[in-house]
């Protein structure tokens, strides 16, 4: 592939989890072999990465070629049309790696009835960068992915609630890096109640997602850590009418409509969370399992036999299923991580 193309397309990578329902998109100018601009969209309702591009390159723009890692737009948003911009930018051609499938008019099109050379260079590893953005605009929900940290006998504790630390320090942060690729997390009110965890990257370099957290209750322990942040308020999805937000936690409060979790995703998704991350114990893991709201299944795997009644196995369920009916999940990758497995997979 193009060295330009994979450029934007790398451009594209680093900036998943920070633009909400918009796709992360990577652009790249250049002219007689040389990159005169680049740019990313960083943000939703901030210039898109062409735009960035371009005012980069200036005059400097006509004639030349520019190179994005999805198919330009051809729509007033929050912005207007990308490919308005390119082609009065008088750039001569433009090569992108991935068709929008959510555009209603074709940007392609757009551009070429411009008199733009046009060049569409797909890209498997572009691709997968954009299933989720696609998937949402069909179901205007966010992308689900579940993370679970396990024995090789499926135990995120012991039966005496014993569960720090399962798996290995370099699990560890390679978990801290993939909350900085999403949004925002949810977790339960009784793994905040027992676990008192902080769930951010604790890193200035890597975004810190938005903390959700649902809970059937009307109030959390005012020690508790994750409500200290002075200027990043925790989401709190109550069941109750009646929530109490003591001195000093800061918290959000957003009632529930209803207690199914889809109708939750489904709010999120309207308030701008697209790539949601879900940390949290066998209760809450199991019922985005049962509900069929996982997209993508993340599973550290320690090579520890645990044993014990299974307690805090983390997929639990009332009834017993014929195989038949089991859930049903294809491996995308496999890593090891400090001697742990590293499993990532996708819903069927």
């Amino acid at each position: 592939m193009n060295q330009y193309l994979e450029f934007a397309i790398d451009l594209a990578d680093r900036l998943q989890g920070q633009t909400g329902t918009n796709p992360s998109v990577g652009a790249v100018i250049v002219k007689n072999n040389r990159i005169i601009g680049f740019g990313a969209h960083l943000k939703k309702g901030e210039s898109h990465a062409e735009i960035q591009a371009l005012k980069m390159a200036g005059t400097q723009a006509e004639d030349a070629t520019i190179y994005v890692s999805l198919e330009p737009c051809s729509h007033y948003g929050l912005t207007p049309p990308c490919s308005k911009a390119i082609i009065d930018s008088g750039i001569k051609s433009v090569v992108y790696a991935v068709k929008d499938q959510s555009l209603k008019n074709s940007g392609h099109e757009m551009l070429q009835e411009a008199g733009i050379e046009v060049s569409h260079e797909p890209s498997e590893r572009a691709q997968a960068l954009y299933n989720s953005f696609f998937q949402q605009q069909n179901t205007k929900l966010p992308f689900v992915t579940l993370k679970i940290s396990t024995s090789m006998d499926g135990k995120v504790a012991t039966d005496a609630k014993e569960s720090k630390w399962i798996t290995s320090k370099e699990v560890k942060q390679d978990v801290l890096n993939l909350r900085s690729q999403h949004d925002a997390i949810i977790t339960g009110g009784m793994t905040v109640r027992e676990d008192d965890p902080l769930l951010t990257t604790r890193s200035e370099e890597l975004k810190d997602p938005k903390r959700i957290i649902l809970t059937q209750q009307s109030d959390f322990n005012e020690e508790l850590k994750i409500f200290k942040d002075e200027n990043n308020p925790v989401i709190v999805m109550s069941d109750s009418n009646h929530f109490k937000v003591n001195e000093n936690q800061n918290i959000e409060i957003v009632n529930k409509e209803g207690s199914n979790l889809k109708n939750v995703l489904y709010q999120l998704y309207e308030a701008g969370y697209a790539q949601i991350m879900v940390e949290a114990g066998p209760t809450l893991v199991s019922k985005f399992i049962e509900q069929d709201l996982v997209d993508q299944l993340i599973i550290y795997q320690a090579p520890k036999m645990i044993g014990g009644q299974g307690k805090y196995q983390y997929y639990q369920t009332n009834d017993v299923y014929p195989l038949s009916n089991s859930k049903l999940f294809k491996i995308i990758s496999t890593e090891i991580i400090g001697g742990d497995l590293k499993i990532i997979l996708r819903k069927k």
